[in-house]
C-alpha cells in the first residue's frame, strides 16, 4: 500500500475516509513547514503587502505575517470564495482551468494563482503596483508550492 498506516485497516469506505483525512493532515503539515512563511514573505515588497496560501475551503495554511490574526483568515476565506465563484462560472462556460486571476478592489489589487487542485496562493498589493510584478511573483510562488505538494497529489 501507498500509505503505511492503512496496512492493518480493513478496505472500505471507513478506511478510505481515514486515508483522505490523513492526507489532508500531511498537506497541512507540509504547507506549515518552516520554509513556506519565509517564501511568502520574500514575494512581499515593492507594493505587495501580504501573501497567503489557502485551501479551496478558504482555510489559511500559511501567511507572510509572523503572527496571523483572525482578520487574515477572514480575508483568505472571502477571497477564496470569490475565486471559486469565478472557477464555477468558467466551468459553466467551458473555459480553461484557473492559473492566475487578478482583481482590482477600491484600495488594493489581489492576485490569485492556483497552486494545485485545492490550493491557492493569494497576494494583496497596492492599487498602483507595477504592471506584471504581482503576476510574476504570485505565479512563481504558486509553482514552488505546487512542486512541494506534487508527491502528495500524485499519490492520490
Amino acid at each position: 500500500p501507498v500509505f503505511p498506516w492503512c496496512r492493518s485497516r480493513p478496505i472500505g469506505k471507513i478506511s478510505q475516509n481515514l486515508i483522505v483525512s490523513q492526507k489532508r493532515l500531511i498537506i497541512f503539515e507540509m504547507i506549515r513547514s518552516f520554509q513556506i512563511p519565509p517564501m511568502l514573505y520574500r514575494i512581499t515588497g515593492n507594493g505587495i503587502n501580504e501573501a497567503m496560501v489557502v485551501t479551496a475551503d478558504g482555510e489559511l495554511l500559511g501567511t507572510s505575517h509572523r503572527r496571523p490574526s483572525p482578520k487574515h483568515s477572514h480575508k483568505a476565506t472571502l477571497i477564496t470564495d470569490i475565486t471559486l465563484d469565478y472557477i464555477r462560472l468558467g466551468n459553466e462556460l467551458n473555459q480553461r482551468q484557473l492559473i492566475y486571476s487578478e482583481m482590482e478592489m477600491s484600495e488594493n489589487t489581489i492576485g490569485i494563482a492556483s497552486a494545485g487542485p485545492e490550493c491557492f496562493v493569494i497576494a494583496i498589493a497596492d492599487q498602483n503596483i507595477e504592471a506584471g510584478l504581482l503576476k510574476t511573483r504570485v505565479t512563481a510562488c504558486a509553482a514552488h508550492v505546487k512542486g512541494s505538494l506534487m508527491p502528495l497529489t500524485d499519490a492520490s
